[in-house]
């Protein structure tokens, strides 16, 4: 319905561009003062956002907290007010309601909660230590979470934007990890985020910890130049843990829940968007299923953290809740970052390593759309076996889709063949004075991580050279399409194992499980080999020639694998790296979280297919 108003006969009319539920701004009483206001409201967000950060951020030596705290009031109430004058001035008011509904809640929200704090707040003087001093002090921590959570929305409306305007999803991936890892490199820097102690280290070496540590992060690798534990303080390790959850996920999903979560409907491009993002089926299945990764993703991990909640059972209640949430979203998102100093060595036969902790990182590796689809079909048969009225017509069911199948079918034959091979490896080439329960239990808990984690409970520079070639295998294959992990992902290798196989039965065709497997596919995945292979060597030539130690050649090889499928694995090389290699490594840590057939789609140009065919022509194989 549009809104008609005496003023002039105008009626507020649709915008016809991509943007969301926009409208122009002659729909306003004063249209040239809308564009100036927007902007302002703009700046005084993202000023009251970085005075909230740099509040929490500074040491405690730096006494300007409560001027910091005023400026971030004032900067929301500034935010409030234009905000209010360009709803009286609209003339399409329903619209304009319906298009900032989440904006306009949070206004509201805050001011009552201002207004209710001046009058029942804390009155200075008469709390207790440890609580919060006086009423000012609430109203600047009430304003900071205000202004954060507007942040949130304002971000969120521009992934939607860049999404309805038909952005490639390959650029929309690329420039939202680009801006993940820049804010998280800022927010590392901050005084609070490291140690006292390493302040009077050197800028720039302080800034190469924070970038290489935000990729790693951001690109749920692993990698660490310093320990998490002892280097960041607990600031950091809330940055840290806040990367690797978002980066697991990916932005475009808090961003499609948090646009599903205010009542708002995905346009067609979104849902095309979060469809190729998300590895879904279809268009109808967008919606339910970002709503199910989220509270899927909630649930696995605070069940999780309850689970593994044991490793710590000697620590205070609060220190333990923050362990055992911060390993367990780790090991969900395939991240490998741990606060133990030397990740789970020694903790091998404990149930909570092998089976809470690997539990959680092949329900991260195996990707949503694999996880929704098995949920569908379970639920399917369990309708099934309801009684049905008397001339009610079956439902359709549910099935595995060919992807699930091979995905599941890949998953099971690696971490059993990773299970095995370790085993038979280190086994026949260095026999151990161990029982066959412990050693199995590393063999399979190595088998999970080698693929997709990060975490270990041997260390890895006593591996025979054998086992770290063989894990340089299962590092490359990597996760499945739409999780957590990386890697040339299982599908991948599947498509090449039975192109292998089609070549080797003279079939001209790729067919499993009764499907036939379209060429262009097949191509891809080829592709995708092809790519991963050469970005791995590249890697390993530049850390060769950076870091001059040939010994080390596997070694080198081993880290180069573990960045570009975001594993996090190491043999101790990560610390002792120089600057040039670092650098190196944060590149493939992007590259492998992106993709590098991602980033090529994201900078090519996309190009229609030709009107015309060349006549073919065979050429020798050999």
């Amino acid at each position: 319905m549009f809104h008609v108003t005496s003023h002039n006969n105008r009626i507020a009319m649709p915008e016809k561009s991509g943007e969301i539920n926009s409208f122009t701004v002659t729909d306003t009483l004063y249209p040239n003062w809308v564009w100036p206001m927007r902007t302002g409201e703009l700046l005084a967000l993202w000023v009251g956002c970085t005075l909230t950060i740099l509040r929490h951020g500074l040491r405690t030596s730096v006494n300007i907290y409560a001027e910091l705290g005023f400026a971030i009031v004032v900067t929301m109430l500034l935010m409030t007010v234009g905000f209010g004058l360009r709803y009286l001035w609209s003339l399409a008011r329903p619209s304009f309601r319906h298009q900032h509904r989440a904006m306009l809640i949070l206004i509201a929200v805050w001011s009552l909660g201002v207004v209710g704090i001046g009058i029942f707040g804390p009155i200075p003087g008469t709390t207790t230590a440890g609580t919060i001093a006086d009423r000012s002090e609430a109203i600047f921590l009430w304003s900071e979470f205000a202004v954060v959570l507007a942040a949130g929305i304002s971000m969120v409306r521009i992934i939607r934007r860049a999404a309805t305007q038909g952005w490639d999803p390959a650029l929309v991936v690329v420039v939202s990890f680009l801006i993940l890892i820049g804010i998280g490199t800022l927010l590392l820097l901050l005084p609070r985020a490291q140690a006292e102690h390493l302040l009077d280290t050197p800028l720039k070496d302080r800034a190469i910890v924070a970038l290489f540590t935000s990729t790693s992060a951001t690109c749920v690798t692993g990698l660490t130049v310093v320990p998490t534990a002892e280097y960041w303080t607990r600031f950091g390790q809330v940055v840290i843990l806040c990367l690797f959850q978002i980066g697991g996920l990916g932005i475009m999903t808090f961003g499609a829940f948090f646009a599903i979560a205010t009542g708002e409907n995905l346009q067609v491009k979104e849902s095309v968007t979060f469809r190729d993002l998300l590895e879904s089926e279809g268009l109808g299945d967008v919606t339910r299923l970002v709503k199910s990764i989220i509270i899927f993703t909630l649930i696995c991990e605070l069940v999780g953290a309850w689970t593994i909640s044991g490793l710590w059972s000697d620590l205070p209640l609060g220190e333990q809740i923050f362990q055992s949430l911060f390993h367990s979203v780790s090991a969900f998102c395939n991240a490998g970052f741990t606060l133990t100093g030397n990740s789970f060595v020694g903790m091998g036969m404990r149930w909570q390593i092998w089976g809470g902790a690997a539990g959680l990182i092949i329900l991260g590796g195996l990707g949503f759309a694999v996880l929704y689809n098995v949920m569908l079909v379970s639920s399917s048969r369990f309708r099934n076996y309801q009684p049905n009225p008397l001339f009610h017509l079956p439902r359709q069911r549910a099935r595995l889709t060919l992807s699930s199948r091979l995905i599941l079918l890949t998953t099971f034959f690696l971490l059993a063949s990773g299970t095995l091979g370790y085993y038979l490896l280190e086994t026949l080439n260095e026999p151990k004075q161990q029982p066959l329960g412990p050693q199995l239990c590393e063999a399979w808990f190595q088998s999970v991580t080698f693929r997709t984690a990060g975490f270990n409970t041997v260390d890895h520079v006593d591996l025979h050279p054998a086992t770290k070639l063989f894990a340089i295998g299962l590092m490359f294959i990597g996760a499945s399409p739409g999780s957590t992990g990386g890697g040339v992902k299982t599908i991948c290798f599947a498509l090449a194992v039975l192109a292998v196989i089609s070549v080797m039965r003279g079939r001209d065709r790729v067919e499993v499980f009764g499907r036939a497997i379209h060429a262009s596919l097949i191509n891809r995945a080829v592709t995708m080999f092809t790519l991963g292979i050469a970005v791995v060597m590249i890697t390993t030539l530049l850390l060769v020639t950076f870091e001059n130690q040939p010994t080390r050649f596997l070694d080198l090889m081993f880290e180069a694998t573990s960045a570009f499928a975001t594993v996090g694995v190491s043999t101790s090389v990560t610390p002792e790296l120089s600057l040039p290699s670092k650098w190196v490594v944060i590149v493939t840590m992007f590259l492998g979280r992106v993709g590098p057939m991602t980033l090529m789609l994201a900078l090519s140009r996309r190009s229609t297919n030709a009107r015309y065919e060349y006549p073919y022509e065979r050429v020798t194989l050999g």
